[in-house]
């Protein structure tokens, strides 16, 4: 390369540095901040739901509670123990966002039970008191302070004095998460920087904007990498005289891997776009559920008694009693739980403690075939073309925390993308579905761009990306040093 072809491409560099370099700066600060939000965020007292035993030999049957309050459709139906020794049902109306409870033993409606009952989980889950609890609210759609990362809707809302929000899903006895001012305004400060949104809401442009900006910072590494290797300096001291272009050259040269792979995954993740996943609200049948099956599931103390799907259908949903015996380590507390596991690694596979009973005629289900059928009827197909179905009860490989849901059954399809379901047995909703090419793009985010395969504690690796965002941006800052002192 001669002398005008490196001083035109020298040229280049520097003007795609003038206009990339405050996008490259903000895009590496935002990765700084992400590790620091997610080590200073709310943490609960708690991670496992509060226990519960559900002794109901002398309770009313569901179905007649139902039947006395002439519900004939319902969407959900679980068993809650609200204190010591008092249980009610929890029956969720179709196209209703609060639940109703009705006391076991009388069958009366409980005035605001759902509320409170909100309220006692986020007591459970913060370690704080009812006197702290400054408000309670339902919340039916995603928000700066519950972004849609959280996956769960509806969910409750409770507010404390001391400036911490629980996020509750009393469905499942469960945290999805805790905030507070500083995580929201970090979390604001990220969404905005890192991947351009505002309001929670992609806008229209935003990926293939990105695209552009990704490959035009790609041209702008390799022709750093060009002039590195291209321009000569016949005499050393000449760099030495001028530290700031000698750090930025050196620097530069010794991050563009790590700048290579970071443009590189996020440019497929932006690209490999994920299918919107649609679950369909169940619809129960108070006249499917018989008092043989209800005595079947009664006969002794349990732990937990839900009702949940067994085919999908806007009209008519089959039903199964689920059931988990005294003693038995709970499903899911906090969706936090793992905030220190959630890598790309061999996930678990061994089968929780949980029983199927058909809801009609009282025979134990199989709930890995269960599964197969849920998965067969949700995607209209044939059952020879569903493969196999297994137990997944950790994060890792290709369902990551980011999924929330656990534990749920991976059922395996025979089509042609290789299309596999993540279903949540205890609610029957479709936690994740993944292609070969969404497990390729996962696989390449995890592992490129937020390098899960290093054998570290996650808190070392934030460390170690921290710090090499933070001298990514110390190369952007060397950049409009040596351009400004240029001119």
């Amino acid at each position: 390369m001669n002398a005008k072809q490196l001083k035109k491409l020298l040229s280049l560099h520097r003007s795609f540095g003038m206009v990339l370099g405050v996008l490259v700066l903000l895009w590496s600060l935002t990765g700084v901040l992400h590790p620091i939000m997610s080590a200073t965020q709310p943490q609960p007292v708690k991670r496992m739901p509060p226990s519960q035993q559900l002794d109901l030999t002398l309770a009313l049957a569901a179905t007649d509670v139902l039947k006395q309050h002439q519900i004939a459709q319902f969407s959900a139906l679980q068993v809650i123990e609200l204190e010591p020794q008092h249980i009610a049902y929890r029956i969720l109306q179709p196209n209703q966002k609060i639940a109703e409870y009705y006391d076991s033993q009388t069958g009366q409606l409980l005035i605001n039970a759902e509320q409170q009952d909100a309220e006692r989980l986020a007591r459970w889950y913060t370690g704080l008191t009812q006197q702290e609890i400054v408000s309670s609210q339902i919340i039916t759609a995603f928000s700066d302070d519950y972004p849609s990362v959280n996956r769960l809707l509806p969910v409750w809302r409770v507010d404390f004095q001391n400036g911490v929000r629980a996020y509750v899903d009393p469905s499942q006895a469960r945290l999805a998460t805790l905030s507070n001012d500083q995580k929201m305004w970090m979390a604001k400060i990220f969404r905005l920087g890192h991947t351009w949104t505002w309001g929670d809401q992609a806008w229209t442009g935003q990926a293939v904007l990105m695209q552009i900006v990704l490959i035009g910072i790609l041209c702008m590494i390799f022709m750093g990498i060009g002039l590195f290797f291209n321009i000569h300096n016949r005499r050393n001291h000449r760099l030495g005289q001028k530290p700031i272009r000698f750090l930025h050259r050196y620097l530069g040269i010794s991050l563009s891997v790590f700048i290579v792979l970071w443009v590189l995954s996020g440019f497929y993740h932006i690209w490999q776009k994920k299918t919107d996943i649609k679950n369909t609200q169940p619809v129960f049948h108070s006249a499917d559920l018989t008092a043989i099956a209800w005595q079947h599931v009664t006969q002794q103390p349990i732990q937990r008694l839900d009702l949940v799907p067994t085919t999908f259908s806007n009209t008519h949903t089959r039903a199964a009693w689920m059931i988990q015996a005294v003693g038995q380590k709970p499903l899911q507390g906090s969706m936090t739980a793992a905030s220190k596991e959630h890598d790309h690694h061999t996930i678990k596979t061994a089968a929780p403690a949980i029983q199927f009973v058909d809801a009609g005629h009282g025979e134990p289900l199989d709930i890995l075939e269960q599964s197969k059928q849920l998965a067969a009827s949700y995607l209209a197909l044939q059952p020879e073309q569903v493969q196999q179905a297994t137990w997944v009860t950790s994060f890792g490989g290709e369902y990551g925390f980011i999924n929330k849901r656990l534990p749920v059954i991976k059922v395996e399809t025979r089509l042609e993308n290789q299309l596999r379901l993540y279903i949540e047995p205890s609610s029957g909703v479709i936690a994740a579905q993944v292609t070969q090419q969404d497990a390729l793009e996962g696989f390449s985010f995890a592992y490129l761009h937020k390098w899960t395969w290093l054998p570290i504690d996650k808190t070392l690796r934030d460390i170690i990306l921290g710090t090499i965002a933070a001298l990514v941006a110390l190369l952007a800052v060397l950049g409009f040093l040596v351009q400004l002192r240029k001119r």
